[in-house]
């Protein structure tokens, strides 16, 4: 089936910076800090480059086959039962993701914006906006997730810009912390850690197909990558520079601790925390929303769904159950850092295979395989 071309390179790039960037912002800079004192920022950087390494690998198996998604190639590439055995992990593994950040979201709001609502309202609400949401074409999918990208990004850096005022270049010293007493093992954790804040550049499989022009995709992802990268980077040093090494391990939601350091005293707007926290719900909408679409296509290619609309509907209750399931915020965290971690080997290692795969098989497009077995 011919895929109809619809999307720019532009918009793949800005799909890709607006699902990365999510629910994970907020308390990172605590988990990285903690592993690896000052080295948070280098870890950082080094997962960004695994990240942009993942996606140039989508963007690969994109050109050799342009008209076909990850879910599609890889049925001929590690064979159907195998490639729906994987898909079946994919698509779990990224409803699980859109549970625990659907938690994540609702601990946050209730704690800092609505004390008396319960954690379920919240959690219902925004998974419900995303099923509805989730229901769309790929077109409209990459539509939203491009409207959106100016609406993260510039109040956040805006807000980030302005605490800066109260950063001390002493507390992110010494600048190559991983050589300090960090044991490689929490170099490890902590660069997987914020890798997985990265998975959803797996969405970079799925849009391909859909390009003008896939040849020139590798360009969109990693720019989209870099750009994310970039902003997790800046937030990291700004965190470290305001609030030091040892009080930033103290606090829950670093990030939203800094913009409540932010103000525009000359203006009307003192605060900017409420602006940050506007800015991270529509984060956490597109997080959750490219998390939620991976996981409901590949349901939908394993059992040969031809409109995925229905099963849409149907991940809702699974994803309300699984997003109950940490007893407590400390238990929550414990959970999505050691789930980020499970996943790698899916988001990373798959891509990996699949590529070196397709080094050694010679692919017959899909109109003549269609054409062999017409005669």
């Amino acid at each position: 089936m011919n895929k109809p071309k619809t999307v720019t390179q532009l918009q793949l790039g800005m799909s890709i910076g607006t699902a990365i960037i999510g629910v994970g912002i907020l308390a990172f800079p605590r988990i990285t800090v903690t592993l690896v004192s000052t080295g948070a920022p280098l870890t950082t950087l080094i997962a960004v480059f695994a990240a942009v390494l993942g996606g140039l690998m989508l963007a690969y198996l994109g050109n050799r086959y342009p008209d076909e998604t990850i879910y599609e190639y890889a049925d001929h590439l590690v064979g159907k039962w195998v490639g729906s055995i994987v898909l079946l992990l994919i698509g779990s593994y990224f409803l699980e993701l859109t549970a625990l950040a659907a938690r994540e979201f609702g601990e946050v709001v209730v704690t800092s914006v609505l004390p008396r609502t319960p954690v379920p309202v919240t959690i219902l609400v925004i998974l419900i906006l995303v099923v509805i949401a989730s229901r769309n074409d790929i077109a409209k999918f990459v539509r939203i997730l491009t409207f959106y990208m100016p609406i993260v990004y510039f109040p956040a850096l805006v807000i980030v810009v302005l605490s800066l005022k109260s950063a001390r270049v002493e507390n992110v010293m010494p600048v190559l912390g991983l050589f300090h007493g960090v044991s490689f093992q929490n170099i490890v954790v902590s660069t997987g850690v914020v890798t997985a804040l990265f998975q959803n550049f797996m969405i970079t499989g799925l849009i391909i197909p859909f390009m003008y022009q896939p040849k020139r995709a590798w360009k969109s992802t990693t720019l989209g990558i870099v750009v994310a990268g970039s902003l997790y980077i800046i937030l990291i040093y700004s965190t470290l520079g305001v609030f030091g090494l040892e009080e930033i391990k103290n606090l829950l939601w670093p990030t939203l601790e800094l913009a409540k350091t932010a103000a525009l005293p000359a203006f009307f707007v003192e605060r900017l925390d409420p602006v940050f926290l506007a800015v991270w719900v529509t984060a956490v909408f597109c997080a959750m929303f490219a998390a939620y679409y991976l996981s409901i296509k590949a349901f939908s290619h394993i059992f040969r769904f031809q409109d995925h609309r229905a099963l849409a509907l149907m991940g809702l209750p699974v994803a309300l159950v699984l997003s109950r399931q940490p007893s407590n915020i400390v238990e929550l965290y414990t959970v999505v850092k050691n789930i980020g971690l499970a996943g790698l080997p899916l988001t990373l290692g798959y891509p990996l295979v699949l590529t070196v795969l397709s080094r050694f098989k010679t692919h017959q497009p899909q109109s003549k395989r269609r054409g062999v077995g017409a005669a």
